[in-house]
């Protein structure tokens, strides 16, 4: 009767072994599963799509202010300047504003009407191409004719300011800071007139092809331009 116990159990432990070790191996040889293709691809389109709608002119975030700095303040004073050409809103710390003094005539376009001769008179003495004026509308004429009297660089010597813009210079009595005074203007088209004092010679540096040794407005003919 043991030996039949014996054997049974035997076989019992036998046939365990048996089922056990193929499940390990049905469990090893089975594949993970993997996610279907299509949901794959569909995956790698839509980040490849992100990518692509990633503008890159768009702003980077503001980093943080360094410590001490606090930012726009809608508090400041010159938040709330009012507009003005000779009349705007001022606010200064730490200095005086003394005096306003306009430009001379010879340096004023005079006229705001775009369709008044001087305008284009003004951008042909400054060198404008006529195909490129063509394509500007008659507003920007306007403004690009007044920017030809634009004040642009300053030199200093002893008691005299000499203020140089797009269209000449002009030279100033500044013995009295509160009173300037205008000693004389040459009207002298070249862009730029970057003015330098050395001694008792003045130079003054141009950049465009309609200046002259002799300072003249009449220009040069086309043929004559260089560029």
């Amino acid at each position: 009767m043991n030996r039949i116990l014996n054997n049974a159990f035997c076989l019992l432990i036998a046939c365990l072994c048996l089922s056990s070790s193929f499940a390990v191996i049905t469990l090893a040889q089975t594949p993970s599963p993997s996610p279907p293709q299509e949901e794959t691809k569909a995956a790698d389109t839509k980040a490849a799509n992100k990518e692509e709608e990633k503008n890159p002119f768009a702003p980077e975030p503001a980093p943080p202010l360094p410590t001490g700095m606090t930012g726009s303040d809608v508090n400041d004073p010159r938040a709330k300047l009012t507009p003005g050409f000779y009349d705007a809103g001022e606010a200064a710390l730490g200095i005086k504003h003394l005096m306003l003094l306009k430009k001379p005539d010879a340096f004023q376009l005079g006229v705001n009407d775009p369709n008044d001769p001087k305008v284009q008179k003004i951008l042909g003495l400054i060198g404008a191409n006529a195909t490129d004026i063509s394509k500007m509308s008659k507003e920007v004429q306007l403004v690009t004719a007044q920017l030809a009297f634009a004040n642009s660089d300053l030199a200093f010597q002893g008691n005299h300011l000499f203020m140089g813009n797009f269209y000449g210079l002009s030279i100033y009595d500044i013995s009295n800071p509160a009173k300037p005074s205008l000693l004389t203007s040459m009207v002298c088209p070249g862009g730029q007139n970057d003015v330098s004092v050395y001694k008792n010679l003045m130079f003054m540096s141009v950049e465009m092809p309609n200046g002259r040794l002799d300072c003249g407005t009449q220009g040069f003919p086309p043929d004559k331009r260089t560029s």
